[in-house]
């Protein structure tokens, strides 16, 4: 069958969840050997699909691009999510922190029930296929007033629908499918993209002191951007020391940011503190008291009580304090000490890279879409759904529930977009 009513491009979640509400014909297409390959891999093989929030408290978290996404997440919130999969036989569980699982811990299991739930709507899963060009008829030709997707040239032919859904991911991770042959395929096609950049991944730091203490965890740590305009706030949770500089919780939510930030220069300064709810006054004050009780201590001794030991020897180094007593440590030298505690600077020169990247930052411009439906404002028939789309969230479940809300609404929208004159 080369003729479809919808032909979405991408087994992803976004590209899945499409298909289970298409109507007509549809064709799924997916490069790899079986689909959603990236979905099998999330959460560590368990898979979390959404977080226990409604949709606003989804969209508080994707920054301020986040009003685009309300039609589908308030169509479609996380509640609706979980009922959805309910449906389908799989049910939910709500953890400690607010992740949402699946109950069997399986990632393979969400996987089955998208795949079960799409066929049963009538799609047709066609896998080892490339969508290499979205086939556009131009404005005029046919006497069309908009340019018009007809269809979709692939590595096995030419495939014709009425309507696309451009669900073909990011590109990280690409060898689990999202290689960014979708922004590829909405450039080709005239449409402006956000360049993409790797998101949610470990942080490359100019400084190599870091590499030396690889594997240290900092529970309570935080990290923020030192950086003029941006925000100050400072992300808090473990923060882990990596050989190439530092990754955790902190830094993958900063990454997107910075990797935008380091197409225009060179480096991103950071603040890194190693206990978030101490001050610099904090350890400072805490610093004085062991002069009074502890005075003839070694000072990285002292602190080894209050961080990892290898972490307290590399900062009294770093602070001028190395083989100090405490008591005879100037004070100067103390203030020092406590800023590096709580405030300490770092470079950042790159990201680990797409390889190693969760999600994307960029793709296709959110002007070119129509956030009721999805559609292209400028390519009638043409939608775009998931992480081609330019929004991405932290880790948590936010970035599939903006997934599956896409492409649901990407399948349900109207196929004839309001065009902007």
């Amino acid at each position: 069958m080369n003729n479809s009513d919808t032909l979405i491009i991408g087994g992803g979640p976004a590209g899945l969840t499409a298909a289970c509400f298409t109507r007509g014909r549809t064709v799924v297409l997916d490069r790899l050997s079986a689909p959603a390959r990236k979905l099998l891999a999330t959460g560590g093989g368990r898979c979390n699909l959404t977080y226990d929030t409604d949709a606003a408290g989804i969209m508080g978290r994707f920054g301020p691009q986040a009003r685009f996404m309300a039609p589908a997440l308030h169509a479609f919130p996380p509640a609706a999510i979980r009922a959805f999969f309910l449906g389908l036989g799989l049910e939910t569980a709500v953890e400690p922190d607010g992740c949402v699982f699946p109950v069997s811990q399986k990632a393979a299991d969400v996987v089955q029930a998208l795949v079960r739930a799409a066929r049963a709507n009538g799609a047709d899963l066609r896998c080892g296929v490339r969508a290499t060009r979205l086939v556009v008829e131009p404005a005029g030709a046919g006497g069309g007033a908009t340019a018009r997707v007809i269809g979709v040239e692939t590595t096995h032919g030419l495939l014709h629908a009425r309507r696309v859904i451009l669900a073909a991911g990011g590109q990280s991770y690409p060898s689990l499918g999202s290689d960014g042959s979708g922004f590829a395929l909405a450039r080709a096609a005239g449409l402006a993209l956000t360049t993409p950049v790797p998101a949610l991944a470990g942080l490359v730091t100019r400084e190599s002191w870091p590499g030396t203490l690889a594997g240290i965890v900092l529970e309570q740590g935080g990290l923020r951007l030192d950086v003029k305009g941006a925000s100050k706030r400072l992300l808090t949770g473990p923060v882990l020391l990596t050989h190439k500089g530092l990754s955790g919780p902190p830094a993958l939510a900063l990454a997107g940011e910075i990797a935008a930030r380091l197409l225009t220069g060179p480096e991103v300064p950071v603040r890194v503190s190693f206990i978030a709810a101490r001050s610099a006054a904090d350890w400072l004050a805490l610093f004085e008291a062991w002069r009074q009780q502890h005075g003839g201590r070694a000072l990285h001794n002292l602190l080894a009580g209050e961080l990892p030991r290898a972490l307290a020897t590399a900062l009294c180094a770093l602070s001028g304090a190395a083989e100090i007593a405490v008591a005879r440590a100037k004070r100067g030298t103390l203030e020092t000490l406590a800023a590096s505690c709580a405030d300490l600077p770092l470079h950042c020169v790159a990201t680990e890279g797409w390889e190693r990247a969760m999600a994307t930052r960029g793709g296709v411009a959110l002007s070119e879409l129509d956030p009721k439906t999805l559609a292209c404002r400028r390519i009638e028939g043409l939608f775009c759904a998931g992480e081609v789309v330019d929004l991405d969230g932290p880790c948590g479940g936010y970035n599939l529930t903006w997934a599956f809300a896409s492409g649901r609404l990407a399948a349900v929208g109207t196929e004839k977009p309001q065009i902007d004159e």
